[in-house]
C-alpha cells in the first residue's frame, strides 16, 4: 500500500487548476456529476506526483474514505485520520441545517 497524505478538504469549485484534472477524472470514472459545492478531500501519494480525490458525502464514514483509497492501493497517513473525521462531522452537521 502507498501512503496517502491529505493536502486539502475543499469544495470542488475551489480545487486549484493544476489539480482539477484529477478531480474531473475521478468524477468521470464514477459517472458522477461534479458540482462546484461538492466537498472533496485531496490526497497526495507519498514520493509521487499522483493525487487521489475522494468525494465526501453526507453520511460517509472514515471507513468509506479508507475503502476508496484502498481501491487505489493507498492507505491514509495517520495524521490525516482526525482531519478527515472532523471534515465528515462538519459536513453532516452542515447538511442538517
Amino acid at each position: 500500500m502507498y501512503r496517502a497524505d491529505l493536502i486539502a478538504v475543499t469544495p470542488a469549485g475551489s480545487v486549484p487548476d493544476d489539480l482539477r484534472p484529477f478531480v474531473e477524472f475521478k468524477a468521470s470514472l464514477l459517472k458522477r456529476e461534479l458540482k462546484r459545492e461538492q466537498v472533496v478531500a485531496l490526497f497526495l501519494i507519498a514520493t509521487t506526483s499522483c493525487y487521489i480525490p475522494v468525494f465526501l458525502d453526507k453520511g460517509m464514514t472514515l471507513d468509506d474514505v479508507k475503502k476508496d483509497l484502498a481501491e487505489q492501493q493507498a492507505e491514509m497517513a495517520t495524521h490525516s485520520l482526525r482531519i478527515i473525521e472532523e471534515a465528515l462531522k462538519r459536513l453532516d452537521s452542515e447538511k442538517k441545517k
